[in-house]
């Protein structure tokens, strides 16, 4: 299965037009893939209480917050491509990934007499696709943003262990914000290599 994760606020901005448009060639490969586009869900804040972390063992911990986290969190698990789509704000990922990575903490057995958590071992491994779009050109957002640090410690938990990653520049202007020949140049890219990876698992 190949989950694709659209994190962006901005309502058909390039996040959605890129999305859309992946959507469309992922229904015409054939391949099995969910799209989720995480301001359609209710996701609240972490409140540290750290229950979650108490239980040993390599079985997710147990949220009490009643919401759609657990749902994103076993499309996650079940899928081998995760492509996450977000704009860049601030020189990092948007405020949403500190959310998820918060709540993310049921990946983690952390008991009273340990110095620190330690990952539970689900079991997946998952391969990784992350997109995306800046005012920066892409060549940038590596070297003057906080991004791949970010998505490393959202990918650590998932077992995400190689990830593809594919920077779009120069959309921070209205003029810029429009689906270019290039971008769908770069989904092309993305499919492909989907394609030869499931190719390669079968």
């Amino acid at each position: 299965m190949i989950t694709l994760i659209n994190v962006s606020q901005h309502i058909n901005g390039i996040n959605d037009q890129l999305c859309r448009y992946m959507s469309d060639k992922l229904d015409s490969s054939g391949l099995e893939y969910r799209y989720i586009q995480t301001r359609d869900l209710n996701i609240a804040f972490c409140n540290n209480c750290r229950l979650c972390m108490k239980p040993a063992g390599n079985d997710l911990g147990i949220c009490h917050i009643n919401d759609d986290m657990r749902s994103l969190i076993d499309s996650m698990l079940s899928s081998d491509v995760l492509i996450l789509s977000a704009p860049v704000n601030c020189y990092d990922l948007p405020s949403i990934i500190r959310i998820l990575l918060e709540r993310m903490s049921v990946f983690c057995h952390w008991s009273d007499e340990m110095r620190a958590p330690k990952v539970r071992d689900t079991g997946r491994d998952i391969k990784g696709v992350l997109i995306t779009t800046s005012a920066l050109p892409g060549i940038m957002v590596p070297l003057l943003t906080k991004v791949k640090k970010t998505y490393t410690l959202f990918a650590k938990p998932l077992r995400i262990k190689k990830t593809d990653y594919y920077h779009i520049g120069f959309k921070g202007r209205k003029q810029d914000s429009s689906f270019t020949d290039n971008d769908r140049k770069v989904v092309q890219s993305i499919i492909s290599t989907i394609i030869k990876t499931k190719r390669g698992a079968a």
